[in-house]
């Protein structure tokens, strides 16, 4: 067995527990760029992978999820997974052009999510440093 792969999720487990960043920026890209998967692949294993822990973590803090919030997020994010998914499925699968469009998305998203990260600590270390 091939011990990388259950300690990279263990890794990536223990960091989603910490900080609640999403797996899927850590997981797909390890999948992608460690273990060679095809984008494709990588992105649907990840997304098995995310409803497994999201639903335990849905368990473990169901007192404390906004529902209301909850349903103001799905009401945007449900239509365009399915719109997503359906363009994805209009795609010939494992080809080098499905595989483009998707890496280029998860770099984006990466590059947005460093982004906002870096300028929100940034933010709340200037407000923190006014009072």
């Amino acid at each position: 067995m091939d011990w990388l792969y259950p300690i990279s999720g263990f890794v990536v487990g223990v960091i989603v527990g910490l900080t609640g960043m999403g797996g899927g920026s850590l997981m797909t890209p390890l999948l992608i760029l460690l273990f060679g998967v095809h984008p494709l692949t990588a992105v649907g294993t990840d997304l098995v992978y995310a409803a497994v822990t999201k639903a335990t973590g849905t368990l473990a803090n169901k007192g404390h999820v906004e529902w209301r919030v909850a349903g103001v997020l799905a009401t945007g994010s449900v239509p365009a997974t399915v719109l997503t998914v359906w363009m994805l499925a209009q795609l010939p699968k494992q080809s080098p052009t499905t595989a483009a469009i998707i890496s280029i998305t998860i770099g984006a998203a990466l590059i947005v999510a460093a982004v906002a990260i870096f300028f929100r600590r940034r933010i709340r270390s200037y407000a923190l440093a006014r009072r």
